[in-house]
């Protein structure tokens, strides 16, 4: 059992990386402010705050839907962090390491998310294989 989204290693890792993005974009260039720089930190505060905010919940099946998000959030970042090496605002292995660190968590998003579905069906299990309203005679 879940007893804080502090506790999850992967809701550390996405505070991290989004502290680590808001820094990089306070180095970008004023004219990308209202667009870019705004856009990338939205995206990137949105992972943890998912995995926060789906770790509230009491079903597991609404902190998968929360997961699935963040998830989502993740691909917004990697993308706007290409576009920004692209515009020469980020160089390369800067860009390749952030790309790296949230591939990996995508990946600890995913796993997360497979556990609690499996979870879940293995709840399921018993009730669809081995009904109490069967009987044989």
């Amino acid at each position: 059992m879940i007893k804080s989204f502090r506790d999850l290693e992967v809701w550390q890792k996405a505070h991290q990386l989004t502290k680590e993005i808001f820094d990089l974009a306070d180095g970008f260039p004023r004219r990308y402010l209202f667009d870019l720089t705004a856009q990338l930190r939205r995206a990137a505060l949105s992972i943890p705050t998912n995995i926060a905010e789906g770790c509230a919940t009491v079903h597991s099946k609404e902190l998968v839907q929360f997961l699935s998000i963040a998830k989502r959030s993740v691909s917004e970042v990697q993308y706007l962090l290409f576009f920004a090496f692209e515009k020469d605002l980020l160089r390369e292995e800067r860009f390749r390491e952030f790309d790296e660190r949230y591939e990996e968590l995508n990946r600890m998003l995913g796993g997360l998310k497979r556990s609690l579905q499996n979870h879940q069906a293995r709840r399921l299990v018993p009730f669809t294989r081995h009904s109490t309203l069967t009987t044989r005679h």
